[in-house]
């Protein structure tokens, strides 16, 4: 057998699912009443309703038990019981005026009582309904306590309108229950103003089951002849799970009010019978005289109860079970002695009964309650149905065929606007390109020094901003960093200074590199995604800021389009940037040899991109091996070539200097490696080598590697794409006019030069009637 758990999860998808055809089917309802019998209506409108308590309810995960009873029944002695202690009053005078809701707490310092007060509207009601039901027929004890009410609310009017001016009613805390005791027992019967103006009374404890939200409603007698306190019990009812009747032991009949309610409990939950949620609970057990007239009552009250099990039938004394294991009040103990009860209750037999009955919930609550909800909602979803074959079989003969052609809206959309499409797309294409041209397009050699758009100038300035930031924040390049580093496991007297260099190299090399992947791309593609924004805006002006144009246009979602050119941005850095870093920072001047080799080409292209205002610096090859910049002529920056050519160019240029170097001066070679810088002997020498690896880093990142990535091609053929999408969705797919034209048809945009001097309005009344019913056979063929 499920579990609650599973069968809650289970019947709440059902019951969501059945909630989509009812909501479709009232909605149905509410343009078609003239077509659907008023019955049918009335019929889906209940089940409707039940439906969305039920779901309510589902949400919630509550379990709610009404207890209910004749006035002076034991219901609140009962719950005292329950709580182990006589906190609700069930002193011998008249003293439930009002719902009590006793609710689980979850800890000790979640319990809390509320009362909530009458307005000063709702005493006088009560005051006309007491009226009311005095005028008619009563018996006497019934007149009596209707009287007394009536009498005491007129002579402490002004007691009780002092509380029905407290709104927000009174509240408080509290760890152990008996805290609120007294408060309580004076605002229920001690206090008589007070208690003719409560209203509700709710109380949060850790007495019931702290694993669930439970909840007993202690609702007043539906006997009490007092209309409001019958639509409370009435109320209960409704929403509750589960049913505790209390029943005196000793009267084994049905009364006219009681058989009242029960019909009321049927007709709230037409799907459940009373008996599969009822707990018949058989108060003041020990009123009896001996074992024999216990089990001829008890025989009596299960004739009256045939369809309740015998295990939810259960004899309790909660005065009993009070005294023995609880805290009762002082007056019970004035009128009881515990080893009188349990001698009578062992004369009879039988327990006080209050354990069996937390048993029998709790198993109820545990198992039963699964198989009572699942009947419910099959009842519900079986009702549901049957109501939508009905409308569906009434309304498909009247409109059933509009929804399968659209033949008179097309009309109004035919030829006359297809040609006027056709003029507006032209008109439209060449202004988008007249405005792309002046706005948007750089000259040729897009990476040209002053040839990118003012935006991509501003791309470039913000990357030598973000260039500078990185490397002037660096954790590593701090003195006190650099110090930690050098003398790792060293003093600072007797340290390497080889070692030290390649170890804060290391270190330096790895948080360069972490930086440029994570933060660096970011601005450049903020400064792409400005201009994209521009066309984007230009395309929805030009469409008459038609719905739905930037969605269509960049076809995709906007995060991972933005994620795909944050990447490009990293994949062209990347490709030059790290060689960069290698070769100025991940070796010291003493150890680039084989680096040089490895990386020549990459270095070369390096030196063709340069564009720095030094000419000596584009020799980065003799930096990094000498430590020096040569005095060289500048050769002519790489910009509008290839990567390819310029690693050609800078390659071919490098060994015809080499071989006219070599032959001019064969003792060249001699001279340079007396040029290369000596090896650092202390942490000084140490930082110096590298801040000046640092300075020759950052120029080339600035002069060097943003032309040879191409940062600035690569934003143009971006923009191009869009550009060229724009304008192949109409001339190649058809998709502007079929937006242009939705909006016309639907009046979505006033914008659209374009109007249609036609009544709609029936047709389109009938044709939504057709999609809505398309809609419920749709919806109706998911429910299960």
């Amino acid at each position: 057998m499920a579990t609650w758990l599973e069968t809650c999860q289970q019947q709440l998808a059902r019951l969501e699912i059945t909630s989509v055809l009812a909501d479709k089917l009232v909605t149905l309802c509410n343009k078609t009443s003239e077509d659907i019998a008023p019955e049918l209506v009335q019929k889906l409108n209940a089940e409707h309703t039940r439906l969305n308590r039920q779901l309510e309810r589902l949400h919630a995960n509550r379990f709610e038990v009404a207890v209910i009873g004749l006035e002076k029944a034991g219901k609140s002695a009962l719950l005292n019981a329950w709580l182990g202690q006589e906190i609700l009053p069930s002193a011998r005078e008249r003293c439930t005026f009002t719902s009590t809701e006793i609710w689980s707490a979850q800890t000790e310092q979640d319990q809390l009582l509320s009362i909530q007060y009458y307005s000063k509207e709702e005493i006088g009601k009560l005051q006309q309904q007491r009226k009311d039901a005095l005028a008619g027929t009563l018996g006497d004890k019934e007149r009596k306590e209707i009287q007394e009410d009536f009498d005491d609310t007129e002579k402490n009017l002004n007691a009780i309108y002092e509380f029905t001016r407290q709104k927000n009613g009174f509240t408080q805390k509290f760890i152990d229950i008996s805290e609120i005791n007294e408060q309580l027992q004076s605002a229920v019967f001690k206090n008589r103003a007070q208690s003719l103006a409560i209203k509700r009374i709710q109380l949060k404890t850790v007495r019931l089951r702290s694993d669930r939200d439970i909840i007993f409603h202690d609702v007043p007698g539906f006997n009490s002849g007092i209309q409001m306190h019958s639509e409370q019990a009435i109320d209960r009812l409704k929403d509750c799970d589960a049913i505790i009747y209390a029943k005196e032991m000793k009267q084994p009949s049905i009364t006219g009010p009681e058989k009242e309610i029960l019909v009321i409990a049927d007709s709230e939950d037409p799907s459940i019978k009373v008996s599969d949620k009822i707990f018949v609970v058989l108060t003041q057990a020990d009123a009896m005289d001996d074992q024999i007239d216990f089990k001829e009552t008890l025989a009596k009250h299960r004739n009256y109860w045939p369809a309740v099990p015998e295990r939810r039938m259960i004899p309790v004394c909660a005065r009993a079970h009070l005294v023995e294991f609880g805290l009762p009040s002082e007056d019970t103990l004035r009128r009881t002695r515990s080893a009188d009860d349990k001698l009578k209750l062992k004369k009879l037999g039988i327990t006080d009964g209050i354990l069996l009955l937390k048993e029998t919930i709790n198993n109820y609550i545990d198992h039963d309650r699964a198989g009572v909800l699942e009947k419910r909602c099959d009842a519900l979803v079986s009702n549901i149905r049957q109501y939508a074959g009905d409308i569906v079989g009434k309304l498909e003969p009247v409109y059933g065929g509009i929804a399968d052609g659209d033949i008179e809206e097309d009309d109004l959309l035919g030829k006359d606007f297809n040609q006027w499409w056709g003029r507006e797309w032209q008109r439209i294409k060449k202004d988008f390109d007249v405005w792309y041209a002046e706005s948007i397009q750089g000259r040729k050699e897009a990476d040209a020094p002053g040839a990118e758009h003012q935006e991509l100038a501003t791309l470039h300035a913000a990357y030598d901003e973000k260039i500078e930031a990185l490397l002037s924040n660096l954790t590593t390049g701090q003195m006190d960093e650099l110090k930690r580093i050098y003398t790792a496991g060293r003093t600072i007297s007797m340290p390497d200074p080889r070692e030290g260099n390649y170890k804060i190299r290391e270190e330096l090399f790895r948080e360069i590199q972490q930086k440029f992947e994570t933060e660096l791309t970011d601005q450049l593609a903020q400064s792409l995604q400005v201009l994209i924004d521009q066309i984007v805006q230009k395309t929805q002006s030009l469409l008459w800021e038609t719905e739905d144009v930037r969605k269509a246009l960049l076809n995709a979602d906007e995060s991972i389009e933005q994620a795909r050119i944050r990447h490009g941005f990293q994949v062209l850095f990347l490709r030059f940037g790290r060689v960069a870093v290698e070769a100025f920072i991940a070796k010291p001047l003493q150890a680039r040899e084989r680096l040089l080799n490895e990386r020549s080409a990459e270095i070369k292209t390096l030196e063709a991109f340069y564009q720095g205002a030094d000419a000596n610096k584009q020799d980065v090859t003799h930096y990094l091996r000498y430590g020096l910049w040569a005095n060289k002529t500048m050769v002519p920056p790489a910009v509008g070539r290839t990567v390819k050519t310029a690693i050609k160019a800078a390659i071919s240029q490098d060994m015809t200097n080499s071989l006219s170097t070599e032959q001019a001066n064969p003792a060249r070679k001699i001279s340079e490696e007396q040029e290369k810088l000596p090896e650092p002997v202390n942490f000084e020498q140490v930082v110096e080598e590298i801040n000046g690896d640092l300075a020759a880093l950052k120029d080339y990142l600035k002069n060097s590697v943003f032309y040879a990535a191409g940062f600035v091609t690569y934003c143009n053929q971006e923009l191009e794409r869009i550009r060229n999408r724009f304008k192949e969705m109409e001339d190649n797919d058809r998709q502007w006019i079929g937006l242009i034209r939705t909006a016309v048809k639907y009046e979505r945009n006033p914008n659209i030069p374009y109007n249609i001097v036609h009544s709609r309005r029936d047709f389109r009344m009938r044709r939504e009637i057709a999609l809505e019913l398309k809609e419920v056979r749709e919806s109706y063929s998911q429910v299960y």
